[in-house]
């Protein structure tokens, strides 16, 4: 905790510093000040979103598999007999996202856990400049999901289709607040609001969090990638002993041309924020622990559109 207040000072400062500069930026162009790009390589981290949109007329595929745990979780004990969670699969999640300009992506995917098809949007409200005129980069991620699980433990007598859906719904508001310091370091804020239109007694439907996530350029091709969410829910809080922790994660970044293509463990089960942030109920100290992979590959749709740099 006190290493998210710590990088939070940093981002503050750095916003007050250029104060100044940002007021006059106010009504007036901006295209003399050159853009920061390539914060990050990819549109995720380990289980955060990061601040990179999919450029105009480009279309990302991006397929994302977690593994069972390799230790001892919460429903299992792994051991030779299933490969320490490889002969299990947690989550599947396939996406496909569109550039409708630069500054704008939507798109969808479909996950295992839960049956969730979710629809999603991402927008650039702020760019980092190399002037630190503008000293971050902004930008809103939101998404709607609708579980088609069936879940036997809950009977519903609804008047209608429409009800029986809406209680399936579930919604992330969240803005990503990034600064790249040097070609090498680059880190993001990630202040998240979620919401379930059902959630099973005692829990809440409104979950507040604060995520973190950077990335260490190692090489020309290869980066560290880490990230952590902390839940402020009394419910989820660390050391309630409720059975739920705060996703953490760390792996490896590879990009190969048009391809990034990501390792990771972490003790999340689930794949996107409306899931693993709030149902997160494994722990490293455990053995909790998921073996994780993504692959993100781009298609360039139309002559006039950008590659990534």
């Amino acid at each position: 905790m006190r290493l998210l207040l710590l990088l939070c000072l940093m981002f503050f400062t750095q916003g007050v510093i250029a104060q100044d500069d940002l007021l006059k930026l106010l009504g007036k162009d901006t295209t003399l000040s050159r853009k920061v790009n390539g914060t990050f390589k990819s549109t995720h981290l380990i289980n955060l979103q990061s601040n990179e949109t999919v450029f105009k007329k480009s279309l990302d595929f991006f397929i994302s598999h977690r593994f069972g745990a390799i230790g001892k979780s919460s429903n299992a004990t792994s051991t030779y007999h299933n490969l320490w969670g490889f002969d299990e699969v947690s989550d599947i999640r396939i996406a496909f996202e569109y550039g409708i300009t630069d500054r704008f992506t939507t798109g969808f995917s479909r996950s295992k856990y839960k049956e969730n098809w979710e629809l999603l949007g991402k927008y650039r409200l702020l760019e980092q400049t190399i002037d630190n005129r503008i000293p971050v980069s902004v930008t809103f991620f939101g998404n709607l999901a609708l579980s088609t699980y069936q879940d036997l433990r809950v009977r519903f007598d609804q008047p209608s289709k429409k009800a029986e859906a809406e209680r399936r719904l579930s919604y992330v508001t969240q803005l990503i607040i990034s600064k790249k310091f040097s070609t090498r370091l680059s880190i993001a804020l990630h202040p998240t609001f979620i919401h379930h239109n059902f959630v099973f007694p005692p829990d809440e439907s409104n979950a507040y969090a604060l995520g973190i996530g950077g990335r260490l350029k190692m090489t020309h091709t290869i980066s560290v990638v880490m990230d952590y969410v902390y839940n402020f829910g009394e419910l989820r809080k660390p050391g309630n002993d409720n059975g739920y922790y705060n996703p953490l994660g760390a792996g490896i970044e590879i990009e190969t041309g048009g391809h990034v293509f990501s390792i990771m463990f972490t003790n999340a089960y689930a794949l996107i924020e409306n899931e693993f942030i709030t149902s997160t109920v494994d722990t490293w100290r455990k053995g909790g622990i998921r073996f994780s992979f993504n692959i993100s590959r781009n298609f360039i749709l139309s002559k006039s559109a950008k590659k990534k740099v």
